[in-house]
C-alpha cells in the first residue's frame, strides 16, 4: 500500500474508532483498554494520546509518521529488518490506537519488542498447552513464539497480540505478520490486513450498537 492508500485506511478506521467510543464507554468491561496502555508506557506520546482518548480530547488516533532513523534503530535493536508492508505503514503514523478492540493499540516502532520479553509465562503456557503435539502450530509455539516481536500493546480483555514473525521460512512464505489469538496465531498476508481486520470488527460493532440502541 502507498501513503494515499494508507492515509484512506487510517482515516476510515479513525473516524468508526471515534464513532464507536461513547458505546464502548456506555458498555460493560472490558471498556477503551487506553489505561493500560498508560500504565504500561507512562509517559510516552502513546500514553498521552491515551489519555486524550479518554478525555474525549482525541480526534485524530494515529501518531506522527516514524522517521527513517526511527526504523533504522529498531532495526538496529531487533537485529532483524522490518517487512516492508509493516514500514509502509510506519511511515503514515507511528502506532495508532484502537478503543474497545482486543488489539487497542499498535505501538510506536521505538516501543516494539521480543514477545518474551513481557509475556514469557504465556509462552510458557502455550507451550504447555501444546506438549504432546506436532505440526506447524505446534512447531511455532515451542520454537520461536517467545522471539516473535510484539507490534501491539496490552491486550484489551481477550489476550491477543500482532506480532512479527521472521523466521526464514515465514519470510519466504511471505508470512511476516500474523495475530495470536485464542484459537492460535493466524498469518496474514501484510500488515494492511491487520489495520483492514480492525476497521471491519469496529464497523461490525457500530452495527450491532444500532440493532440495539
Amino acid at each position: 500500500m502507498n501513503i494515499e492508500t494508507w492515509n484512506s485506511l487510517l482515516t476510515e478506521l479513525n473516524q468508526a474508532c471515534l464513532e464507536i467510543i461513547p458505546h464502548v464507554l456506555a458498555s460493560p468491561p472490558p471498556g477503551l483498554g487506553m489505561a493500560q496502555i498508560i500504565e504500561r508506557y507512562p509517559g510516552s506520546s502513546i500514553a498521552q494520546l491515551a489519555a486524550d482518548t479518554i478525555q474525549g480530547k482525541a480526534t485524530w488516533l494515529g501518531m506522527p509518521p516514524a522517521s527513517q532513523e526511527r526504523m533504522e534503530a529498531a532495526e538496529l535493536r531487533l537485529g532483524m529488518p522490518l517487512p516492508s508492508s509493516y514500514k509502509s505503514f510506519l511511515q503514515v503514523s507511528n502506532g495508532f490506537l484502537i478503543p474497545g478492540e482486543a488489539i487497542s493499540c499498535i505501538l510506536p516502532v521505538e516501543l516494539i519488542s521480543p514477545f518474551g520479553d513481557e509475556h514469557a509465562e504465556e509462552a510458557r503456557l502455550w507451550r504447555e498447552g501444546l506438549n504432546d503435539q506436532s505440526g506447524e502450530f505446534a512447531y511455532f509455539v515451542q520454537s520461536r513464539l517467545e522471539h516473535t516481536i510484539q507490534l501491539s500493546g496490552p491486550p484489551n480483555g481477550r489476550p491477543e497480540f500482532v506480532l512479527m514473525d521472521l523466521d526464514r521460512d515465514a519470510v519466504a512464505k511471505g508470512f511476516e505478520i500474523l495475530e495470536l489469538v485464542h484459537e492460535g496465531p493466524d498469518y496474514v498476508g501484510g500488515f494492511e490486513d491487520v489495520m483492514k481486520s480492525a476497521l471491519h470488527s469496529v464497523r461490525y460493532g457500530l452495527k450491532l450498537h444500532a440493532t440495539t440502541s
